[in-house]
């Protein structure tokens, strides 16, 4: 007898697909279980991969401000009902506490290679990460007030917000020279941070009113600003954007390109995300909505937070659709800071173990087959169909090419 041409796995895998054969209850098995495990991991693979969660305060401590520098190797932090020193640093090695001496910082930005702080009683210091520089201002006729906010490119020349009872002021400062004061347009706007862009051509001044909404639920109020100043002399402000929404509590510079060459800004609030365009028009990205933290990554990719939510959101310059990424019940934070460190997205709040902790991932694990199962799962039905067509084209090559 001639013997057949078809290798004998192949006639056994034919005896099984056929279909009067004693065994077509196996492949009848084996689809309820891929239908099984299918389930589940279409469901795993919503979760965003690569995500974890790591303690960084200890109990009753809460997180006031946190400031990656722009290598992002670092952070500072600013710690409040604290019993030690409320100024610490986290690197790859841990929290590092920092002495600040007599100073009471109340914001962080960064300058330069390093940070700018600013606190009471008109203070202003730099630090590279191990200790404080005070920078020495000069007020004129008039008592250092405290400072809420500053921003400077050097540590040398820049603005700074300065509080007095219920009031603020913006001013600039340059040599050490501080500027008179310029009260915001509204007067019952509470200036709350400064930006400056690294070229220096932009300043935004973010706050909120307290004319709006119930003070005991927090600020409220949507109030931006841009600055034009001369230094040395008071800052003019031009109210950009008033709005009774929740106020804003991140905003970023975008990079000239990435959302096309009029967007300077993403402004993020607690009802609605907003951008500025180069003509200083603000219009709002209805699809987002409001959040509590935010930030963008390498990529220019805005994402979002929302309280202890168990989903991230994130958008695109080439979508108008925004991505819900599931978490792990036992990641999620409630978020109330948003960061990007090195490659990492760093969402900061109080932890499912009460304590303040970062929640962070590398967006771009979503797409490494080694860390991603939506990814994974790709793969693998692309060698499943490859494989299948390997065995009907080879069936039908043994069969001469004709019907079985």
């Amino acid at each position: 007898m001639e013997e057949s041409l078809t290798p004998s796995w192949l006639v056994t895998l034919g005896a099984y697909m056929q279909e009067e054969s004693e065994k077509q209850w196996f492949w009848f098995g084996v689809f309820i279980v891929l239908m099984v495990v299918g389930a589940f991991w279409v469901e795993a693979s919503l979760t965003l991969p690569g995500v974890g969660e790591d303690s960084l305060l200890s109990h009753g401590e809460t997180i006031e401000d946190v400031v990656w520098n722009d290598e992002g190797t670092a952070a500072l932090i600013l710690v409040g009902r604290g019993d030690g020193t409320p100024l610490h640093l986290a690197d790859s090695t841990g929290l590092h506490p920092i002495p600040v001496g007599g100073m009471v910082p109340n914001s962080i930005s960064t300058s330069g290679s390093g940070w700018l702080l600013a606190g009471d009683n008109g203070s202003l210091a730099s630090s590279d990460g191990t200790s404080l520089s005070p920078i020495a201002l000069g007020w004129g006729a008039g008592v250092p007030l405290d400072i809420m906010a500053a921003a400077s490119n050097d540590g040398k020349s820049g603005f700074i917000i300065s509080k007095q009872g219920s009031q603020t002021r913006l001013h600039n400062f340059a040599n050490g020279v501080v500027s008179e004061g310029s009260s915001p347009p509204v007067s019952s706007t509470m200036m709350t941070d400064i930006y400056l862009s690294s070229n220096e051509k932009l300043v935004i001044v973010i706050g909120y009113d307290t004319a709006l909404g119930n003070p005991t639920f927090g600020p409220h109020g949507e109030v931006v600003i841009r600055v034009d100043s001369v230094m040395g002399q008071a800052p003019s402000l031009t109210l950009l954007h008033h709005g009774s929404g929740g106020a804003i509590h991140s905003a970023c510079f975008v990079d000239a390109g990435e959302w096309g060459d009029d967007v300077e800004m993403m402004l993020a609030g607690g009802s609605s995300t907003m951008l500025l365009l180069s003509d200083y028009s603000i219009v709002e990205l209805s699809e987002v909505a409001g959040s509590t933290a935010a930030t963008i990554d390498e990529t220019g990719a805005f994402w979002f937070a929302r309280g202890a939510s168990k989903e991230l959101l994130s958008i695109t310059s080439d979508s108008e659709d925004v991505v819900v990424h599931e978490i792990s019940n036992s990641v999620v934070v409630d978020a109330e800071f948003g960061a990007l460190g090195g490659s990492e997205v760093k969402f900061y709040g109080t932890g499912v173990d009460g304590n303040v902790g970062v929640l962070s991932f590398d967006p771009a694990a979503n797409h490494d087959v080694s860390q991603s199962l939506a990814r994974f799962g790709d793969l693998i039905f692309v060698i499943i169909v490859v494989f299948s067509i390997a065995i009907v084209g080879h069936m039908f090559w043994v069969n001469d090419f004709k019907p079985w």
